[in-house]
This record gives structure tokens, sequence and C-alpha cells, in this order.
């Protein structure tokens, strides 16, 4: 791809970087870096954009009766939710793929299917009223042109937002003519409350990524739809501990951060040892901040969302790694992209760099990164100290 003419091009075997000119100055200066787990440090292709498409097929099929092909939830697609800046939490697009689904389906089946829902409303076990769906539901002699279904879909991304949720909510309404008595009744039945063990969506998705026996080590309770190996164990460590050194030599020691969306144990799980070369003071994940957020509820406040793209979980990390003069965050979304943007509006001690290899549309991705204008855009977080090095030689 042409580097525009603000960047200057950088050549790896891996694929190009690009660097910001206006950015040279501040780049030499970085001090600290701060990592994204899932697309940075883990490559997640395997595991939870799986998840999300093994989650999807499972629970429309279980719902209608109605087999889908899991290739139609394909990596474009997930990498097309993500570009919107408002699904870091992967449940979400789940829900957002399967009441897309859910919607094109004849009014005159949602309509049966909600009142089987609305029997079970108050039917605590997720697994019994799930079971009690299937039983009651049989197959629509529905044809579904998958290529078609796919390419409406990918339309259907380009009206959602930083919003995440809330903006299926808005397109879904905008476009289709789906009741919202029956469309929020379907929504309060498949997601609700979002806990696993409660949230049919959240449980589905857990058991299918963690596998049993990370399910039970994590949440504590039997799993009820899966039984064997998680797509976790499809994960592929992308970081080299070589990429620490470099960087530990670079910034006079290892002054290294976490801000992922994603959970603790997972991650623990997959980078073992790699972890304790991080500050741990300076590791944030989304137990984290679920654990801030419900302290605000519990004290009557209102209700308040800190997960990216708000730049709160960046300045949590970021403390940690203090006093610094330059701290980079290197993420793989236009999520990660837009809260360094939010944090330099109250800090500007941020800089980004996008990394592309290991998403669902790397090329897409790339040319996301350029539009948006990001600092650094690099192939991989290993590049990251050459070209911390190449820029640090040149004369700006």
């Amino acid at each position: 791809m042409e580097a525009p003419k603000e960047y200057i091009r950088i050549g790896f075997d891996l694929g190009d970087a690009y660097v910001k000119e206006s950015k040279l100055k501040d780049i030499k200066r970085i001090d600290a870096v701060i990592f994204d787990c899932d697309g940075v440090l883990i490559d997640v292709r395997e595991t939870y954009d799986k998840a999300i498409s093994k989650t999807v097929k499972w629970i429309f099929e279980a719902l209608t009766g109605h087999l889908i092909p899991e290739e139609l939830v394909s990596d474009e697609i997930i990498f097309l939710f993500r570009r919107s800046g408002g699904f870091n939490d992967d449940c979400d697009i789940a829900y957002g793929i399967l009441m897309f689904l859910l919607c094109e389906m004849p009014i005159k089946f949602l309509r049966e299917l909600t009142e089987m829902v609305g029997l079970l409303r108050h039917e605590k076990g997720v697994a019994e009223r799930i079971k009690t769906i299937k039983e009651k539901t049989y197959g629509e002699n529905i044809n579904f042109d998958v290529k078609i279904l796919s390419e409406n879909l990918k339309k259907f991304t380009l009206m959602l937002d930083e919003t995440g949720v809330n903006s299926v909510d808005r397109a879904i309404f905008s476009s289709k003519n789906t009741p919202k008595e029956i469309y929020f009744l379907l929504k309060d039945f498949l997601y609700g409350s979002k806990r696993v063990g409660e949230s049919v969506i959240t449980t589905v998705f857990e058991e299918i990524f963690c596998g049993a026996e990370l399910f039970r080590k994590m949440y504590g309770i039997e799993p009820r739809f899966f039984y064997g190996l998680g797509t976790i164990n499809n994960s592929k460590i992308i970081i080299n501990p070589e990429t620490f050194s470099r960087l530990s030599t670079l910034i006079s020691g290892a002054r290294f951060g976490i801000v992922s969306g994603s959970r603790f144990a997972p991650a623990k799980y997959v980078l073992g040892f790699l972890l304790d070369l991080f500050n741990q003071k300076a590791l944030v994940f989304l137990d984290d901040i679920e654990k801030i957020e419900g302290e605000y509820l519990n004290r009557g406040l209102l209700k308040v969302g800190l997960r990216k793209p708000n730049p709160y979980p960046l300045f949590k990390s970021a403390w940690g790694l203090e006093p610094f003069r330059m701290a980079l965050y290197v993420g793989d979304s236009m999520e990660d992209a837009l809260t360094v943007d939010r944090a330099n509006k109250l800090d500007p001690r941020f800089i980004f760099a996008g990394v592309y290899m290991y998403t669902g549309a790397r090329d897409k991705a790339l040319g996301e990164f350029l539009k948006f204008g990001c600092d650094i855009i690099s192939p991989s977080a290993n590049e990251i100290p050459f070209i911390i090095e190449a820029v640090r030689r040149m004369r700006v």
C-alpha cells in the first residue's frame, strides 16, 4: 500500500510499517509501553473470533431450528463490527449478529418465539430455558441465501458506531419492521444482565471459549452446554520475549503495562510467565473495570461506563508507570485508537500504534488505521522496538 505523504514507510518481512512525520519528536521520547492483549500479545483469530461464530450458530439454531453455516460469521464481519469502535466485548458482537439474523425471520415465527420466551421469563436456569425452546421449536422452511445474507450483514455494520449494543438496536429499528415489544423481549431473554449463568449469550460464549475446565475455575459453576476443550486452546502467542528485552533497553527498564477488554484468567492461561515481565500495577483487565463500575452502582451513583474507548483504563495503567514522558499504547482496533485520542484531550502524553497483521481483515485494518491518521502503524508488536530505534536515528 502506498504511504500517504504525511507518513514515513519502513519495510519489514511481515509487512510495512508507517510512522507519522509530525510525531517523530514524541516517538523519540517514548519511555513506557502499554499493550492491548488480544490481537497484540495473543493471536485470537481461532479463539475469541471462533467462539463468536460458534455462539451465534448454536443459539440461532437452538431458537429457530434452522441451520446456518458457521462461516456466515466471517473474520471480515467480526472486523467490521470492531471497526465501529463500540465492540470491544465479543459477546456484544454475538448479540448484534444474532439480533440481525433473528429479525430476518418471518414476523409470524418471531411472535411464536416471543410467546414461548414470555412463558419462560421467570425460569432461572439458562440451560432449562434453552432446552425448553429447543424441544418446542421446529425448523421453518426458509431458504437463506448465505451470500446475500452476508452482504446484508456487512451493510448493517455501516450503521453501527462506538455506542455498541445501543447502535445495534437503533440500526435494526431503522431498517427492519420488527415490533419493539418483540425485539426487547428477545433482547432481555438473550442478553439480560450479561452475567454468566444468567445471560444466554454470555454463558454459551464463555463455555465455548473457556472449555469445561477453565469455565469451572473462572465462574465456579458447572458448564451446561459444552464439555470439551474451549477455543482458547487454539491461542498462539504473538509477542516474542526478545521484543521485551529490546524495548527494555530502549526505555530504560521493563516499563510495560496491559489494558485489555478481556478478563485476566484467560490471559494468564495463555501468556503464563510472560505476564511477570509487566509492571503488576499497570495491568488493567475487564475484571478491574467491572469492579470499579460496580462500586459506583453500589454507592447509589449514576451508572458509568468505564470500558474502552473511555480513556479511564489507559489512565489507570499509565498511573502505575509514572513518571513517564510519553507512553505508547499498542492496539489492534479502532476502539483502541479512539481510547488514545480521548486520553490525549486530557493528558497529551500518549502515542498510539495500530497493529494489523493478526486481525481478521488485515488489509482493511491497515486502511482504517491510515485513514484515521494513527501515529504509528505496524505489522505487529514485535516491530515496535525497531521502529523506535529507526526514529531515534532520524534527524528531525
